[in-house]
């Protein structure tokens, strides 16, 4: 199989098109909106807007997850898109009357946040809608490729523009990009949810969740990425301000995220020609999550700021890599009815304490330095995830049969 095979299917590689636009216009976004509060503001500001932007993300993704396990998963993504094209404009509003840019990038960020919570579940339930098992692999690569090129890109446009002409063009762009990605999820064929009936919100969540507790991989590793963001969170709050600790400014700001970018896109890459077998993906898993957390550091050291994007692209590299293997095993051993749901708690075991940590990572960084700062969230990572490696069901990245959840002769011969 080749990752050839998987970009010929029309549907999902116009989902790709659609989705890296959307990502493309993202990344513009949080880095002109980061560079303009992380000036105007300070550390704690710049916490402040991302614990607005999950605020308004984390109460909705359990109820995004039982949407999207009954509506078609395009129709979600497309209302989602529209949706936040609307508030993203109301925003370029606001601040051309003179509203403050601080107060409406906060309403911004909270409101386009609710709203995806119900595209970022649709999408990544799509993604096996639209291509067979055997093909997974090599389509979460694809995939990876293009959020990470539009990573890659975004950081570049968006450091540039808000370093130019200020916040303003950013949203203007964002907007555009909402736009086309409606434009061509629209393109998409419906795909209709195959399940029977379906119970209020508590029973919806109940029956994802009892799937969850049947598979000791992924209830590990829900439960490890709850702490390992609380660091994760703090590290991205320290970026601007390792920046201007090397004297550099926008531009620089945006290359950092550029070059993080790049490496995921090549990580992605070999993930998709080399995929880990399923034996190897849990050891391996954890394995460069270590990596990435030691590189993380080695951001806040005193070395040259090229140096210093070495390691950037290392992490991006690893990050990458970890992606493919994630969203492939979410995608071939989750059912079909279940991944809306599965993916949102997912989502919230990652992000539930990101509100709390932008804040507390801005305060620390104020209070003490950077590199205090990062040393005690890489010391937080690595010794969260050491389970990973310790226990043999948590890297047994394989799905488990169970009597409520049992495996399909089907998957068990497509497997």
């Amino acid at each position: 199989m080749s990752m050839a095979e998987a970009w010929r299917i029309a549907g999902f590689r116009r989902l790709v098109i659609g989705n890296g636009v959307n990502m493309l216009g993202t990344a513009i976004f949080f880095i002109g909106m980061g560079w303009t509060v992380s000036q105007l503001g300070g550390s704690k500001e710049y916490g402040l807007i991302f614990t607005s932007y999950f605020l308004g993300h984390l109460p909705l993704l359990l109820y995004g997850g039982m949407v999207v396990d009954r509506m078609p998963r395009r129709t979600v993504a497309l209302v989602a898109d529209i949706a936040q094209a609307i508030l993203v404009t109301l925003g370029v509003i606001a601040i051309s009357f003179g509203f403050g840019e601080i107060k409406t990038l906060l309403v911004v960020a909270f409101f386009t946040g609710g709203a995806g919570a119900f595209s970022i579940p649709a999408i990544g339930a799509l993604v096996p809608d639209l291509v067979d098992e055997e093909l997974l692999p090599q389509a979460n690569a694809i995939r990876g490729v293009a959020m990470t090129g539009a990573w890659m890109l975004g950081p570049l446009i968006g450091g540039f523009s808000v370093a130019a002409s200020g916040i303003e063009v950013c949203l203007i762009l964002d907007v555009l990009t909402f736009a086309f990605s409606a434009m061509v999820l629209w393109t998409i064929p419906e795909i209709e949810i195959e399940r029977e009936g379906g119970g209020n919100l508590r029973e919806e969540v109940n029956e994802a969740w009892s799937f969850v507790k049947t598979q000791p991989w992924l209830f590990a590793g829900i439960a490890m990425f709850m702490v390992w963001h609380i660091g994760d969170s703090a590290i991205e709050i320290g970026i601007p301000f390792i920046i201007e600790n090397n004297g550099l400014g926008a531009k620089e700001f945006g290359i950092f995220g550029a070059v993080g970018a790049a490496g995921a896109m090549i990580g992605s890459v070999i993930g998709g020609i080399r995929p880990v077998s399923k034996e190897i993906r849990g050891l391996v898993f954890y394995v460069l999550i270590g990596g990435i957390a030691w590189c993380m550091l080695m951001w806040a050291m005193p070395i040259p700021f090229l140096l210093i994007l070495v390691f950037v692209l290392i992490e991006g590299v690893l990050g990458g890599t970890l992606g493919v293997i994630w969203r492939t095993t979410m995608s071939d051993s989750v059912d079909q009815h279940l991944r809306g749901r599965v993916n949102s708690l997912d989502a919230i075991g990652s992000l539930v304490f990101i509100p709390l940590s932008p804040l507390l990572g801005g305060w620390m960084i104020e209070e003490t330095n950077v590199l205090t700062t990062f040393a005690v969230a890489v010391s937080f990572m690595v010794l969260t995830t050491m389970a990973g490696l310790v226990v043999p069901s948590f890297r047994k990245f394989e799905r488990v049969d169970s009597d409520l959840f049992p495996i399909e002769m089907s998957r068990s011969q497509s497997g």
